[in-house]
């Protein structure tokens, strides 16, 4: 009886210890596995992470304003010239730039000799938008320090004959006529202007070929027309016939007209047309 009791105790402790150590391991294992879940899920939370902000940081970069440099020389209408640029964003440049050129010829004119001179000087200012990202670009641009000007001067040998508002004046022999003209544009003048080329590429390449063409509004040219010397009337001997053109009340109300009527005429050159291409650097 005693060794059968002592049996079955120690049967009944057996299967004690093994529901034990069975449910220590499955609890263990269960830790386990969820241990690893959260430890994949915070894996693949941060990859998920990583791969929006890899996503997300290609949208968010941008040109910052100043960040770099671009010069180009250019052939235009204005003369021989060149322009600096940066940028301010993605889509928008700010550009400035200068323009020179001059040019001389002699030629008569209504039995005068003349001799003219054209002198182009100017600065520019714009603002370029590329609205498609691309090259081709809209510029809104301020032409500042005009100083483009025709200047002549005219001599009229003696005996010849010059005609002023349909009158004819014969210059003196001893005292021949001699005058002077100009014409003069304001100095400060909106204008407009689209092309193609960045002289700042927003990719790798360094070099552009930059086209634009537009216009400015000069406004109305300016017109002077002086003369000296004495004009002798061609119906009349010279002894007698001949006035300084100081003292012509005729002479100077005639130059008036003629003055008057080819400011009219020069109201074409108004508009100021711009075209130009070049060759451009980015530092």
């Amino acid at each position: 009886m005693i060794v059968r009791k002592v049996a079955q105790r120690s049967i009944l402790g057996a299967v004690v210890i093994a529901l034990l150590t069975a449910s220590y391991c499955s609890f263990g294992q269960s830790h386990s596995e969820t241990d690893g879940d959260a430890f994949n899920s915070s894996s693949r939370a941060s990859a998920s992470t990583s791969v929006v902000s890899t996503a997300v940081a290609p949208e968010t970069t941008g040109v910052r304003p100043f960040s770099s440099v671009g010069v180009d020389a250019h052939i235009s209408i204005g003369g021989i010239g060149f322009d600096i640029a940066t940028p301010l964003s993605r889509r928008f440049n700010l550009r400035s730039g200068s323009d020179f050129f001059s040019y001389g010829t002699s030629f008569q004119e209504q039995g005068a000799d003349v001799t003219a001179n054209l002198r182009l000087r100017s600065g520019h200012a714009s603002l370029d938008w590329f609205p498609f990202g691309g090259r081709f670009r809209l510029s809104p641009l301020l032409v500042y320090g005009n100083n483009n000007r025709v200047v002549a001067t005219a001599l009229v040998p003696s005996g010849s004959t010059i005609t002023l508002n349909g009158q004819d004046y014969v210059s003196s022999s001893t005292d021949p006529l001699h005058g002077s003209g100009s014409v003069d544009f304001r100095k400060v003048s909106p204008g407009f202007s689209l092309g193609f080329g960045n002289i700042i590429p927003r990719r790798r390449s360094r070099f552009s070929v930059p086209v634009e063409a537009g216009f400015y509004y000069a406004g109305q040219p300016d017109l002077k027309v002086a003369f000296d010397g004495s004009a002798c009337d061609p119906t009349e001997p010279q002894a007698i016939g001949c006035e300084s053109v100081d003292q012509d009340p005729g002479f100077q109300q005639n130059l008036k007209a003629f003055v008057s009527r080819n400011n009219h005429n020069l109201s074409y050159a108004s508009f100021f047309p711009i075209f130009s291409i070049g060759f451009g650097y980015k530092f």
